[in-house]
């Protein structure tokens, strides 16, 4: 596999797979306030989560160029910037919708919640490092504006149905300015460094099982709100 195909077959993925997601197919009513919680805390043990993978990835790495990047545009924006750090933006998400701080964080993780964890810590922590890179970079670019657009959407959805404001959802808008700019960043150092076809192929075969994961994750969040209603 070459570059070109590499991105043209990752896209395509990824655009699919905003489709066909139970959650975005999901009808704007049957986003009640009780899903929207449960979404709230199931996705702030997600936000917890993928710090550490972002940290696997930083560890497994021995290029300063990659590590430099992962820190200073993820771990930084995702934790140890106060402004944007995702937790504390999802915590503000779900007080608005009448949760208080320590049902957040002492919410229970859903069956397939663990199932999707696992499979995102074995491919950033057991795996090498372009393939736990391209795992996490496909996160991201579910919110490129071509290939579904996700955190926009959800910010629309959000506000409109749900009656939050601008602010509330911070945590839906700010992902979908950043990660233009995060997707399309780590997806250049992937192309920088993979040098054979086999490593193109490893790393497409890592995004496909993150985005057969966030499915997974996604969608057991949406199933349990609809048996919750």
């Amino acid at each position: 596999m070459n570059q070109q195909e590499f991105r043209s077959r990752l896209d395509a993925a990824i655009k699919t797979t905003n489709e066909q997601m139970l959650w975005s197919r999901m009808p704007d009513e049957q986003l009640t306030p009780e899903a929207a919680r449960n979404f709230v805390k199931q996705f702030g043990l997600f936000t917890r989560h993928s710090r550490q993978c972002w940290a696997n990835v930083v560890g497994n790495t021995p290029i300063l160029e990659v590590r430099r990047f992962v820190v200073e545009e993820n771990l930084w924006e995702e934790e140890a910037n106060a402004e944007t750090a995702h937790y504390t933006l999802m915590v503000r998400m779900g007080k608005a919708l009448g949760l208080a701080e320590d049902e957040v964080d002492d919410a229970v993780p859903l069956p397939s919640t663990q199932v999707a964890f696992l499979a995102w810590e074995t491919l950033t922590k057991n795996r090498r490092w372009l393939e736990g890179l391209a795992a996490k970079m496909t996160l991201e670019r579910l919110n490129q504006k071509d290939l579904g657009n996700l955190s926009a959407v959800e910010a629309g959805r959000w506000t409109r149905q749900l009656g939050l404001s601008e602010a509330d959802v911070e945590f839906w808008t700010l992902h979908a300015e950043v990660d233009q700019i995060h997707g399309d960043g780590t997806l250049e150092l992937i192309e920088q460094h993979a040098t054979t076809p086999e490593q193109y192929d490893e790393c497409l075969a890592a995004a496909e099982a993150s985005l057969a994961a966030w499915t997974i994750f996604v969608d057991g969040i949406a199933a349990s709100g609809l048996a919750a209603r």
